[in-house]
């Protein structure tokens, strides 16, 4: 027995010693493959991220502090016709209205500038150009091509009675509007050029032989999307922050508000419902600012006044031909909604 306790001992030992000099090979570990990491894709944004990521720079020209955007309510009160006499003591912090209304192709972004006066060089009791209230717009028109905020197809400015159009490449061409010329991007916003005096918006500063004196004479602020309502230190301030105000959560919902002394008059109707199209202004002429789903200009034999805000999408099919896609069926359009006007 102790022979072949001996002769076990010995024989383990050698294993050992063999597996040790790497004569024996142990049994390999089991092959783990390396785990892939999870690539989520982003979210959409949503529609304030849309508006904040598009968000103009505004180049507005300034000879006084009546060419600087506020608020409507910026004495206050929503009282539209004591607007002129507020505008020397009123809070001037800059503020931009917006909304978004989508398609299952686009994104249509609108942006509303404030400004209580429109005013001339002349003495406005004899020039004949002044009024109370100005609110002139912009709506950007965003391909949706895949990538979370998609690609900038069209813009449109509101200048006085017209609208114009410009591109950002050569797949948009005009249709009842002629194209005016390229659009003017820093980074991802689009640069808009403001005339002092009358507050006609542009997306090009040389647009129109006429304008041209009245978009840098004096001053120019420049706005910038910001967490702040900021009013310009002076006529010549280049670093101004504005805040993004909705539409849909400001003015849409005091769209009832309607008769002298109130926010809005001058109703009309859209569709079937009455809706007003003036903000209320008494000073140099009776109720001369449109509200942004009240504008007239530009309806050709197509389009009637509110388009433009209200169906984006019938607007600017109209107004430009679109290469590709270009749905006339809304995904989100809260106004038609409230309205009752959206197909089923």
């Amino acid at each position: 027995m102790s022979s072949l306790r001996h002769l076990i001992v010995v024989t383990t030992l050698s294993l050992v010693a063999l597996a040790l000099s790497g004569c024996v090979s142990p049994t390999p570990p089991p092959v783990v493959s390396p785990v892939e990491p999870t690539t989520l894709p982003a979210p959409p944004p949503s529609y304030e991220e849309l508006a904040r990521h598009y968000a103009p720079v505004i180049r507005q020209g300034a000879i006084t502090d009546q060419d600087y955007i506020t608020a409507v309510d910026f004495d206050g009160d929503w009282v539209g016709n004591n607007n002129w006499e507020s505008q020397p003591t009123g809070d001037l912090s800059a503020c931009v209205y917006y909304s978004v209304i989508e398609t299952e192709t686009h994104w249509f972004l609108f942006y509303s500038l404030f400004h209580p006066r429109d005013y001339t060089y002349e003495d406005c009791a004899t020039s004949g150009g002044c009024h109370e209230n100005d609110l002139e717009s912009i709506q950007l028109v965003v391909e949706k091509d895949g990538t979370r905020f998609g690609r900038p197809r069209a813009l449109e400015t509101l200048a006085h009675n017209a609208i114009y159009l410009y591109t950002f490449d050569d797949t948009v061409d005009g249709n009842f509007l002629a194209v005016t010329g390229m659009a003017v991007l820093e980074g991802d916003h689009p640069v808009v050029y403001v005339e002092a005096l009358g507050h006609g918006i542009y997306g090009h500063a040389g647009t129109g032989s006429l304008i041209n004196p009245f978009l840098f004479r004096g001053g120019v602020v420049i706005y910038r999307v910001g967490e702040k309502a900021e009013v310009p230190q002076s006529v010549d301030d280049e670093q101004v922050s504005y805040k993004l105000l909705p539409i849909y959560a400001t003015l849409w919902p005091r769209r009832d508000d309607v008769g002298d002394g109130r926010t809005f008059d001058g109703p009309f109707t859209y569709r079937g419902q009455e809706l007003p199209k003036s903000i209320d202004g008494d000073d140099f002429g009776t109720d001369k600012a449109n509200t942004p789903w009240g504008y007239y200009q530009t309806t050709g034999e197509v389009l009637s006044r509110g388009d433009w805000f209200l169906d984006p999408a019938k607007a600017l099919a109209y107004h430009a031909s679109f290469s590709g896609d270009f749905s006339l069926e809304y995904v989100y359009n809260p106004y038609l909604t409230d309205l009752g006007l959206m197909k089923e």
